[in-house]
Parts: structure tokens; sequence; C-alpha cells
């Protein structure tokens, strides 16, 4: 650490009235954060909730969260006031009463159910809130239908006071402190974890809140934010310590750690690259552009925020550009590809600076979802930009009524070209996330709905069509009327990899390519992809196969604080992710920020690349596989396709379960499964591979046991 930077985080003797400063019968101490001893209990939960009673000096402890669902609710989302078995122990919900038996069994609606407790995971990040609780997980067919759902959570207090909660539900809402109604709200609407704005009035002691979630069809969540005055700084450092203590799976490998932003800085990243010396600068969605000091420590607690531009207009994207005379910024801001020079070429980072329009050559219209999303350079250094279709109704249709929307596009920065955009591609949706590959090549992402099966990653190829067909009224020899005039759809040109849905996502956001030669674990050469949606970072295994690329998608890291929306190396070679969720919405606690993912220098058991073959698929792991990995049953494949439709997405269709006739080693690290079919063609078939028992040489299992390849084609 910078020894110039208070130090919020610090190391401290061991003093055994820790525990009852925190409320806690045994506990052992570690360390001073935010100057309150710091206190390990039992769970990550409860070690969080009373840090921060301690260090707000709010003295409320939040319990757990339970819920108990489903329960029969047949007039849907609006009949909030059907009252279930629940509301008849109101009662027992009285400030100081003993709050509802946690024990009892319920008949539900397909059922006897009884509460559970949600998972801690949920709780990653935040100042004792939590991400979404899902009301549908766990739950088979309609059961998650016209349904009702019950969420318990007990408050401690240590004296009479008021506290600030925001909570939000998919779709109607009830809620009670105490037996008294604090929120109503028979709607039918997505989750907005704002969306109501509630004082709590808590009495001294224990205090109880029961909410109810009433359900049509979709979506059906629940999420309270809490409004807690914790300073960013002592908080990473707090989840720093956190994930010390109580480590997930994951973070054995890779550990997350939080960069804190000011109070005053909305950390809505739309951009985001790296200095010369490797400090972060990112582009926020609010119009400014920042450098960010101190990002490398852990904690970060000493971290400065150096505003150098402000005024654009939701800059989705930033590439920071070096040269003899120092750096320049190029965003993408709605309208057009910008350069943000000034005189010193940013040396100090504090004096006036210009903008300059490269090129506006793009249209738009005013409507809010034309985004441009870039830039990143291909390989001969030249801008590519995306532009996002319009969204032109009140579902989920997207279109466009001037051209250019749909498109891929090209930018040269420098020569005799520069700033003339010429088409790369036509027929994209909401292509996020774009960048290069493998061998040079550019890819893109593209986020399920209307043509779209689901999240996909292609390969960007000059003058291809990659299926939305908004764009086809502006494409040479089509026009508005091509329907009519019988013309035929162009050829699709169909993706690299598609991500099932929810199974690997729900909105593909950012790409990086693993170029670290190895600083970064064991996927050099491979393409990391974010998901907005779900917090997550994937990763992904292309191959070419009669000269088309194809691969296979992996679980990589969860757990992230906010949407992942963009990706950058760091020059240790960790990866910076920046987040946002406004519009957007994510399952992660937080509204947006920066993290940072660490490799710890262990190399987890993972399936490395996955080979397709024309009988099978050759699986190649990160280390020495036992000889489990050849018993009968530890494999099972299956697979199936998608429909190319005007509808928002499409479910898995045709989907078959694969006979293995076989097992072979082919190396200490490599194992051959044959099939018995192989199937191809149309958009292609999605092969689910679920490793279930796979173990190392040492017995160390798989991290992560599910793989989905996308087959186009079969090699020769």
């Amino acid at each position: 650490m910078n020894a110039k930077r208070p130090r919020l985080w610090q190391a401290c003797a061991p003093l055994v009235a820790l525990a009852a400063t925190t409320g806690a019968a045994t506990g052992q101490e570690l360390a001073a954060i935010g100057g309150r001893l710091y206190v390990k209990l039992a769970t990550r939960a409860e070690t969080r909730a009373a840090m921060v009673a301690s260090l707000t000096g709010s003295g409320v402890v939040w319990g757990p969260w339970f819920v108990l669902r489903p329960f029969d609710q047949p007039e849907g989302a609006k009949r909030i006031d059907l009252a279930h078995e629940p509301e008849r122990e109101l009662s027992r919900m009285r400030a100081g009463g003993p709050g509802p038996d946690l024990a009892r069994r319920y008949t539900g609606k397909s059922g006897e159910i009884g509460w559970t407790r949600v998972e801690e995971r949920n709780a990653i990040g935040g100042t004792g809130g939590l991400g979404p609780i899902d009301l549908r997980e766990g739950l088979e067919g309609g059961a998650a239908e016209f349904a009702a759902a019950y969420a318990y959570r007990r408050i401690e207090a240590d004296r009479d006071t008021t506290a600030m909660i925001g909570l939000g539900s998919d779709d109607g809402l009830r809620a009670w402190l105490n037996g008294q109604v604090v929120v109503e709200a028979a709607v039918e609407r997505a989750l907005s974890p704002g969306e109501h704005r509630v004082a709590l009035r808590l009495r001294k002691g224990v205090n109880h809140f029961l909410a109810k979630v009433t359900q049509g069809k979709g979506e059906w969540s629940i999420q309270m934010t809490l409004d807690e005055s914790l300073d960013s700084a002592v908080e990473a450092a707090l989840d720093w310590q956190l994930d010390a203590d109580f480590p997930d799976e994951e973070s054995r490998f890779y550990r997350l750690a939080t960069i804190p932003h000011p109070r005053h800085v909305s950390a809505e990243v739309g951009g985001l690259d790296v200095m010369p010396d490797g400090s972060p600068a990112l582009s926020t969605r609010r119009g400014e552009v920042y450098v960010v000091d101190g990002a490398y420590e852990t904690p970060a607690v000493g971290t400065s925020w150096r505003r150098i531009a402000r005024g654009l207009q939701e800059p989705l994207g930033l590439r920071v550009i070096g040269g003899r005379d120092g750096v320049e910024f190029v965003v993408a801001q709605r309208g057009e590809l910008t350069r943000i020079v000034s005189p010193d070429g940013f040396r100090g980072l504090g004096g006036p600076v210009a903008f300059e329009t490269i090129c506006d050559g793009w249209q738009i219209t005013g409507n809010y979802h034309e985004y441009a999303f870039g830039p990143k350079l291909d390989a001969q250094g030249e801008a590519r930009v995306n532009l996002n279709l319009a969204h032109i109704d009140a579902e989920t249709t997207m279109g466009t009524t001037v051209p250019t929307r749909g498109w891929s596009v090209r930018i040269p920065l420098r020569g005799p070209d520069a700033g003339r955009m010429s088409k790369v591609a036509d027929g994209l949706r909401s292509p996020d996330g774009i960048g290069m590959g493998p061998d040079g090549e550019m890819f893109y992402t593209d986020n399920q709905g209307d043509y779209v099966a689901t999240n996909k990653l292609c390969h960007l190829k000059e003058g291809a069509f990659y299926g939305h067909q908004a764009s086809l009224r502006f494409r040479e020899g089509y026009g508005k009327d091509w329907r009519a005039e019988g013309k035929p759809v162009p050829e699709v040109t169909w993706p690299a990899v598609w991500f099932p849905y929810k199974k690997m996502g729900q909105s593909a956001s950012d790409i990086l390519l693993d170029d670290r030669g190895g600083a970064f674990g064991p996927f050099a050469g491979q393409v990391f992809v974010g998901d907005q949606t779900t917090c997550e970072v994937f990763r992904v295994f292309l191959e070419r196969v009669g000269g088309e690329y194809q691969g296979a998608c992996f679980p990589f890291r969860r757990g992230l604080a906010s949407g992942v929306h963009r990706l950058a190396w760091g020059k240790d070679g960790s990866m910076f992710v920046g987040m946002t969720d406004r519009g957007w919405g994510s399952t992660g606690p937080k509204r947006e920020g920066l993290q940072r993912i660490i490799w710890t220098g262990r190399t987890p058991m993972e399936i490395l690349a996955m080979r397709v073959r024309r009988d099978g698929f050759v699986l190649e792991f990160t280390r020495d596989v036992g000889e489990g990995a050849l018993r009968p049953g530890a494999f099972g494949v299956s697979s199936y396709t998608y429909e190319y439709h005007p509808q928002y997405g499409s479910e898995e269709k045709d989907t078959r379960t694969h006979a293995i006739t076989s097992v072979e080693r082919e190396g200490p690290r490599s194992v051959r499964l044959r099939l018995d079919e192989m199937r191809h063609g149309g958009m292609g078939y999605v092969y689910e591979l679920k490793a279930v028992g796979v173990a190392a040489e040492d017995g160390e299992a798989l991290l992560h046991d599910r793989a989905y390849y996308t087959v186009q084609r079969l090699p020769e």
C-alpha cells in the first residue's frame, strides 16, 4: 500500500473483548477495518451484518432471508389481497415477538412446502442488501405460474431507529413490518430494486419483515436494497477480508477485488481500457471520462479518481491510444466517434481538453435504444463500432427507420481515409460486445430477442448478414417493400457459439482475448465474455472447422457486484471489470462499479478445451485427469437447436439425449468421447456436456462440470 495514503484497513493485535462489540458469543479477531475491530463469525452473512452495523453506527443487524413458495394464486399478480396461511401468523410478527415458525410445513400449490434459507451467494458485495431473490429457482413446470411467495427476514436494532430501504418486486407486492403493512402494489411489472422507498421504523430489539410477491407468468423475484453510509473504501476492505475468510470455490483460483469510487462519481461503466502505466481509464454512461490511480492495491483503499472529460453523450466504449506525444482517448458517443486530446498528451491529466469529431457517419432518430458500442481496434488499427437497433414498440420488437442501424462498421483513425465509415456487416440486433478473437479476427456478441434465439458470439465477416431483418430495408437491392416483392432473406451467418439462455447468462456483453501468455492462468488464446444480467464472466474455446469458427463456452467466474459490461487487461495480467445495471437490470447487489479478477496462481481443474470430431469430442483438461473419467456414467451429453423467427428468443428445440459409445484416454490430460450420433446444420446444434464426478489425478474435482459446444459443421 502507498504509505502516503490513509490506511483504512490495517492489521491489529488480538483483543478478546472484540466479541462483545459485535454481539458475538465467540469470534476470532483478524484486523481493524475502518477503525472498527473485525471478528470472523460463523458465516459470511453474519460477519458482514455485524461489521456493517458497527461501521455505520446504525446498530441494525439484518438477518438472512427465508422464502416460502409456491402457493396457488389463480387470479395472478393483481390479487394481492388473497391471503394465504403465513398471514395468519402476523400476530407472531409484532416487535419483540417470536416471528414465524420457520420449521412449520404448509400445503402449497403442488404439495407440502416449507421455509428455505436464501443462499449466501446472493449477498456477495453490497452493504447488507441482496441481489434479487429468484423465486422461480428450483420450481418445475407451471409451479411458478399464477403463484404467491413469502419472504421473511429478522431485523435486530440496538435502539429505536429508522432504516431506509429500497424495495422492488416482479410482480405484485405487499410487505409488513412488525405486522403492519408498509408497501402494497397490486401490479404486473419488471423488477426495479428502488421502486418503493420505505422508512422502516424499527423498535429496539427484534423486528420482523415479511413480504408477499404475487405472480402470473414470467419472471418472479424480490429485492431489498439498504441505504447505509458505509464508505466505499471501507466496504472494499471488508469484502476483501470476507472473501479471504469465507472463500467460495472459484475464489480459491480467481479472487475479486473491488475498486471503490467516490460518492460523487456515477461509475456506470460504458467503456474501459488502461493507460500506458496500467491505470484503468473508463467512460461512464453519464458522459464522463476518468483515470483511476491506486487500482492495484489489495484491498484498493487508496484509489484516486481523476476526471479528465465530461459532457459526452453516453459513451459506450473507450480506447486509449498512445503515441510519441502522449495519449489520446477515442470514444463512441451516441452520434459520433470522438477523439479527446490535450496539449500535453494527458501527461499531467489536469489540463484543458479538446474534442474532435472523427466520424459522424451513422444515423440516429432520438430513440433511446440507438446505442453505439465500441470502439475496439482491429488488426489494422482501425476502429470497429456496432450500431444498435431502435426499440420500436412497448414489447420486444427492434427495428429502424433510418439507415446504418443494425450495422457493424469500420472507421480508419489515420491515413487518407481517416474518419471514413464503411459497412462491414448487417443484421445485428443489440450487439453490445465487439473485440478481437484468435488469429486477429474480429467477433461480436448479440443479445436474445426477435430473430436472435439466445445470446451468441459471432465471427464478424465482410458482407455477412446476421439474421435480424429490420436492417434489410436499407440493404442494397432490398428496400422497405422487400417482403411484398418476394425477395428472399439473405443467407444467415449463424454464430460460432450459442450461449444457452440462463444456463450461460442472459445478456452477453464484452469480449476479451486472453493474450496474456499465461499471466491469467491456463486459458491463453481463449476468449472471455461478460454477462450483464447475471454478473458473470464466461470462457470460450474456439477452433476452425471447415474454415469457419465454432466452439464451446464454459462457466468461469460468477458473483461480480453488478452487471458485467466491459473487460480490460491490467498491467499485471489481472482483469478489470466495468459494471452497470441502470435500465438493463442485473442480479448483483450493486448498481455500478469497477472490480478486478486476480489469478491466485493456483490452476483449477477445468475442461480446458472441447474439440469436435466426426463421431464425438475430445476433452482436454487443465491438469492430469483421473481414471474416474473413463468409467461409465462419468459424462452425459444431449443436443438441441433453436428456431429462427421474429418472436422474442427461442426455446430449445429437437432435444435429444445421446448414448456415449466409448470413452478413451488420449493422453494424461485428454479424453475422447464417441457418441451414437452427431448432428449439425441449420442454425447449429448445441451439445450440452455434463461431467459428473470427473476429477484430477490427485482427486480434486472439476471446478465447473458443464460445457456447451455449438456444432455448425463436422470435420472432414
